[in-house]
């Protein structure tokens, strides 16, 4: 029920209740104002009877008035005083930082639409802090790691520039050597600072996408075996089915892909002079499931659940050769931009198993 009409209906109420009692007293005063005439002609003593009556009937019903509408205006005012302190209370607790502080929503009026839609302000406001406290939190590991990745190619760069021009490096070979490694040193740079404007122009939408049909396993197919073929002589089997066709940008799927294979070489076995792999393609519902198996060192199942996270590395006591943290991150968003998913999993031999799903178009078929 509305406020209004809840006054309306509270008023109407205690008009009836003091008419009904006001005419009960009315006929008590007048059976008591007529009892010492009893026996004598009421004509007689109309004058005086009635003067009786208006007396003690008037003062009667003016104190019943009275209590009767100060019980009204207390009822009246319960119902908007008691909601506003509520209210007010849950806006001080809000103003203080206490955004755990709960307003209860409880009736059907104007106040309660009034709460629950506080309620709602202070969920939201919840959930917007501690999403900002989040972003701040993964701005300053990303200002850390960031500082890290570049920290240690900057000193080797410098060192290795410093021992050229003091004349370290005093054969040319050596040189050579020392040229090798800055170029080696600021390549990795330059990868960092590609990867950072990627995951920049991706995270404020700026990247466009260059769709195209593509085969998925033709360009598994020629991506895997280019890199492997020229990195190593690894043990990669494929297992591709054909013509399973997906509107994609080709450079970069291409781009998600060859991460996975690098990861594959980088995190083998120290034992292992080469990865070995599986690369399997297959027909899953309407998605391209796309699976490349390792058997690496693999992920610890703490680690699991944070490889995609922006520049979280593993523990690099395990692999020394740990990359910036930042591909995985560019690859899942690559892959959810193409409306797709990617997710892994830890294999029962060991090592990992990296799964890509992606829609495929009408008609695409295992034939």
């Amino acid at each position: 029920m509305s406020v209004r009409l809840r006054v309306i209906a509270t008023s109407l109420t205690a008009i009836l209740v003091l008419s009904a009692v006001g005419i009960a007293v009315g006929f008590l005063l007048f059976w008591f104002a007529a009892g010492p005439f009893a026996g004598q002609r009421l004509s007689d003593n109309a004058g005086q009877i009635a003067a009786r009556y208006f007396l003690f009937g008037g003062v009667a019903v003016f104190i019943i008035t009275g209590i009767g509408a100060l019980w009204v205006i207390s009822v009246n005012i319960r119902h908007v005083t008691g909601p506003l302190q509520r209210l007010n209370r849950a806006v001080l607790e809000i103003r203080d930082g206490n955004l755990d502080y709960e307003l209860a929503v409880s009736g059907q009026d104007e106040f309660t639409g009034l709460a629950a839609g506080f309620e709602q302000m202070r969920v939201r406001l919840k959930d917007s802090m501690r999403a900002s406290e989040r972003a701040e939190t993964e701005r300053r590991a990303m200002m850390a790691s960031v500082t890290h990745d570049l920290k240690t190619p900057i000193t080797s760069i410098i060192g290795y520039s410093e021992g050229i021009l003091d004349g370290v490096a005093g054969t040319p070979e050596k040189t050579r050597e020392y040229a090798a490694v800055i170029c080696k040193k600021a390549r990795s740079l330059q990868v960092l600072a590609d990867d950072l404007s990627l995951l920049s122009r991706l995270e404020n939408a700026q990247l466009p996408l260059d769709k195209r049909e593509v085969d998925l396993g033709d360009l598994t197919l020629e991506l895997a075996s280019e890199f492997f073929g020229i990195e190593n002589e690894a043990g990669v089997g494929m297992q591709l089915a054909d013509g399973l066709r997906v509107l994609v940008d080709r450079e970069k799927i291409a781009r998600v892909l060859i991460n996975i294979f690098q990861n594959s070489v980088k995190y083998k076995k120290p034992e292992q002079p080469a990865p070995e792999a599986l690369i399997s393609l297959v027909r899953q519902n309407g998605d391209a499931l796309l699976t490349v198996s390792d058997n690496g060192i693999g992920i610890t199942r703490g680690d699991l659940p944070y490889v995609f996270d922006q520049f979280y590395r593993a523990d690099e006591s395990r692999n020394p050769q740990s990359g910036s943290g930042l591909g995985l991150s560019i690859a899942r968003q690559l892959i959810q931009l193409h409306g797709g998913k990617i997710w892994i999993i830890n294999n029962p031999g060991g090592g990992i198993s990296v799964n890509i799903t992606l829609p495929l178009l009408q008609g695409g078929n295992n034939a």
